[in-house]
């Protein structure tokens, strides 16, 4: 059945509204003011309110009768557990296209020259968004895109993360050459090299210490859990 215009309306407005959160152009406790979402993404109240809802039953959104709706804190609980999915799926995918010596090289060239790109403006942002689609072309080679469509639309808390992570000295430019051993390391079928990387690569194993590095940076923007 075709979606009716008001339905697409409200997909539109829950997906604006998550990517302004994940990417931290709404940031962790700000106050959202639906006068100015209205006015802003030009649509009437009632999908505002629709998407906030929703976006209150992923932990991204609190909203407090009589006092206001605001942006969640991040909560690095519920990040562990989507870099934990993350982990354990991307490393089942990538080795086995590892065993095949798949050549990924043409797939992968324009993510990678636009995430050079992003590198080079430092547009966090931008690289992340090329970063989730070179994981999706790694994905549909391997013949699992549904899966990674799952991954990506459930890793909010984990991209918030992320993108303060980016914003330190020298992390994106570390990112962009794991992201190019990946591709060598698949080709020529070196799998152990590959494990050891993907390790890395999702900071998994040393997420502990991750986390303390980026809440000492950034102590505002988390939960006390």
């Amino acid at each position: 059945m075709a979606r009716t215009k008001a339905s697409r309306q409200k997909v539109d407005v829950y997906r604006l509204i998550k990517d302004q959160i994940q990417f931290l152009e709404l940031m962790p406790g700000q106050t959202i003011k639906e006068s100015e979402m209205i006015e802003q993404l030009g649509v009437s109240r009632t999908p505002i309110r629709e998407a906030l809802i929703r976006l209150s039953g992923e932990y991204l959104i609190d909203i407090y009768p009589q006092r206001g709706t605001y942006v969640a804190l991040i909560n690095f609980g519920i990040a562990r557990e989507c870099a934990y999915m993350r982990h354990i799926l991307d490393t089942e995918v990538c080795v086995e296209l590892c065993r095949q010596k798949a050549n990924l090289t043409d797939a992968l060239e324009d993510s990678l020259f636009f995430m050079q790109k992003a590198v080079n403006k430092k547009d966090v942002i931008e690289y992340i968004r090329n970063d989730n689609e070179f994981h999706r072309t790694i994905f549909r080679t391997a013949g699992h895109e549904m899966t990674w469509e799952i991954i990506s639309d459930s890793r909010a808390h984990y991209n918030r993360v992320l993108t303060l992570d980016l914003r330190r000295e020298g992390i994106l430019e570390k990112s962009l050459n794991e992201h190019r051993q990946m591709v060598e390391l698949i080709r020529t079928g070196k799998e152990k090299d590959l494990l050891k990387l993907l390790d890395i690569h999702h900071d998994y194993t040393h997420m502990s210490d991750r986390e303390k590095e980026i809440r000492a940076a950034f102590p505002a923007y988390f939960e006390n859990e």
